[in-house]
């Protein structure tokens, strides 16, 4: 089993993932299982395999530049890095426990965000108003319920008190019931007493408050097009409604003045003939 401790340069690095696999890929593609930012690496940039690394695409390995197709042994520790990241890889301490599959891609995630930005959090949005909340980072957790002691408190009677609980990890984002009355649905289906994992653009149903789940990092590792932080959707207020009923409005305000005043020129100028003649 080999240790991959990742990180961006300079910074200290997420927790290390511990993989056994008789292949292992680091690179940018769905298939990496040490996924990088495409920016950086190669769908496939690295392939490790019988206790030897192969260079797909040029790498800093130790220090010197390795060119693709040269490679060498893994030994006690192997440090690549590409651009501004670093992955170093070492043989697992005695007693690891292999990594899931969620880790790796909840790893990826995170190293995406610092890319993306401060605003690149994954975060939950109420569709009937708009209103937006922002996950912790990594190893925190949500109570979202209509009661004071809720961490997001929405008021919906529909919602108990201590409705449902999100959980953002280094596994990735969680929800689970809370024993609520009305029960919580992702994307249809009833959870029960479970714990789901929560994946972007899922429908999450309180009762009869719904959310969604927006995960910006997400989008980008599955390639969609718009790769830039999502910037939180506005709370819905009478005002814009208020602005824009002047604007559509004041045209028709304007068109009985000037009416009034020609009918006065006119009058003015009728008076004058009268007396005139």
């Amino acid at each position: 089993m080999l240790r991959f401790e990742v990180g961006e340069l300079g910074k200290a690095p997420l927790p290390a993932l511990d993989l056994s696999l008789p292949v292992i890929i680091v690179g940018s593609g769905a298939s990496a299982q040490v996924r990088l930012p495409a920016h950086v690496a190669r769908e496939v940039h690295v392939r490790l395999e019988g206790g030897r690394w192969v260079a797909i695409g040029d790498v800093i390995v130790d220090g010197v530049r390795k060119s693709a197709g040269e490679g060498g042994a893994l030994g006690a520790a192997v440090v690549f890095e590409l651009g501004t990241y670093r992955v170093r890889v070492a043989p697992s301490p005695a007693g690891s426990i292999g990594s899931t599959p969620a880790r790796t891609e909840s790893l990826a995630r995170e190293l995406v965000r610092g890319l993306l930005g401060s605003d690149a959090a994954p975060a939950l949005e109420v569709l009937a108003t708009g209103s937006r909340r922002t996950l912790p980072p990594p190893e925190a957790r949500i109570v979202v319920g209509r009661g004071d002691d809720a961490d997001w408190v929405i008021l919906d009677e529909e919602l108990s008190r201590a409705h449902a609980e999100v959980r953002r990890a280094w596994d990735g984002t969680t929800i689970r019931d809370l024993g609520s009355k009305n029960g919580t649905r992702v994307d249809g289906e009833a959870i029960g007493d479970r714990e789901v994992d929560l994946h972007d653009g899922a429908k999450i149903e309180l009762g009869d408050v719904v959310l969604h789940f927006r995960d910006p990092a997400e989008r980008h590792l599955n390639g969609e097009a718009s790769v830039a932080p999502t910037a939180p959707a506005p709370m819905i207020t009478t005002e814009p409604a208020a602005v824009t009923r002047v604007n559509v409005e004041r045209p028709h305000t304007q068109v009985p003045f000037y009416l009034a005043l020609a009918v006065a020129a006119v009058a003015i100028i009728a008076a004058m003939w009268i007396v005139a003649s």
